[in-house]
């Protein structure tokens, strides 16, 4: 009697075996390494692990978002604390969350069109169904009362998800470019703008103006002027497309300068959102004077003029005057110019431009 086949491996059960062999390869370590499975013991203990999160109200998620670098996972670390909230790091991360497989940065989609893909992702993320080791890997609470999404991948996606979730706060936070960009060779990151000039509906549409400053800096390959670059590429579709009520503008600058008052012009913001539904706490929160998990160059923002430097020692002259001409050329100087501190007010940055009706979320 002839033999059947072996039946391959379907794409629905190869993560469940991968996951199986994984776990089994740990076992055969733990067995002679004990340490490894008191780790994972402490681990699963933790509210990394052990939370309680039910609520799938979108309107109950705060979302932050900001460029690389800009102080985001600081920010939300406050905000989780003074809300008793739920920290959810970074969901869109490819490599790290399967759902996000679609989502790369800089990704952008029509406000008034869809993605089924992005839209179911975005959808998991704000109703807090995703759950996974690394986006969860900094949350302090087991019993949160809200969700507070950090993402640096979410920038030109913010029209889109104001459009459809119009009762999910959104926070949209802003460092100058020069700085950002610094920090981000300092660190050797990858400039990820292939990911940008892939997006055909990007490019040819609220890029389209900007073709002949963009292929310039990629012909010139320098990484500095890249990053500059690419702030200015996530940051020109909320800038312009955004409606001045849809989103609540944070400047990092003033944040290391004056926290507590940005505090409280975040609650005065939350508010609109339902009395007491948001209401920060009262109590001092540990988190404005503690470095965040991703403050990778030890800045000590508790110093005055902490965080305000302009750029790298290392960056000539005629490199950062390149740098203040793309930021012009895409408009952004406005915002911000050669000081490191805004040019204007966080009130002034969006247009006031009332909106078509929201779609529910």
């Amino acid at each position: 009697m002839a033999r059947r086949p072996r039946r391959a491996d379907t794409p629905a059960l190869s993560a469940p075996l991968g996951r199986l062999g994984a776990e089994r390869r740990f076992l055969q370590r733990a067995a002679s390494e004990p340490h490894l499975a008191l780790h994972r013991l402490r681990r699963v203990a933790s509210p990394q692990v052990a939370f309680l999160d039910r609520d799938r109200d979108p309107r109950h998620t705060l979302l932050i978002a900001g460029s690389a670098r800009s102080g985001s996972t600081w920010l939300a670390e406050i905000v989780a604390e003074a809300l008793h909230g739920r920290l959810i790091f970074e969901p869109l991360r490819r490599d790290d969350a399967t759902l996000a497989r679609t989502v790369g940065f800089g990704h952008y989609t029509d406000p008034d069109a869809g993605e089924p893909d992005v839209a179911d992702a975005l959808a998991r993320v704000l109703t807090g169904r995703l759950r996974s080791q690394w986006s969860d890997q900094y949350n302090a609470v087991r019993f949160p009362k809200r969700r507070v999404v950090k993402e640096i991948r979410a920038n030109n996606l913010l029209p889109w998800i104001a459009r459809h979730y119009p009762q999910t706060p959104i926070v949209y936070l802003l460092r100058h470019p020069l700085p950002s960009a610094s920090s981000l060779v300092d660190l050797g990151w990858p400039t990820r703008l292939d990911q940008f000039l892939a997006q055909d509906h990007l490019m040819q549409g609220p890029l389209a103006p900007f073709r002949a400053i963009i292929g310039d800096v990629v012909a010139d390959g320098d990484p500095f002027l890249e990053f500059v670059l690419r702030w200015c590429l996530e940051n020109i579709v909320p800038i312009t497309m955004l409606a001045r009520h849809q989103a609540h503008v944070v400047f990092y600058e003033q944040l290391v300068d004056a926290p507590q008052a940005e505090i409280d012009r975040l609650a005065g913001y939350l508010r609109r959102f339902g009395p007491g539904a948001w209401a920060l706490t009262h109590e001092p929160i540990d988190a404005v004077t503690r470095p965040s998990h991703t403050n990778y160059r030890g800045t000590d923002l508790t110093m005055a003029g902490s965080g305000h430097r302009d750029h790298s020692p290392d960056v000539s002259p005629v490199t950062v005057a390149r740098a203040r001409e793309i930021v012009a050329g895409f408009g952004l100087d406005r915002v911000y110019g050669v000081p490191t501190h805004p040019l204007v007010g966080p009130e002034t940055v969006l247009p006031l431009t009332e909106q078509p009706e929201e779609a529910p979320g």
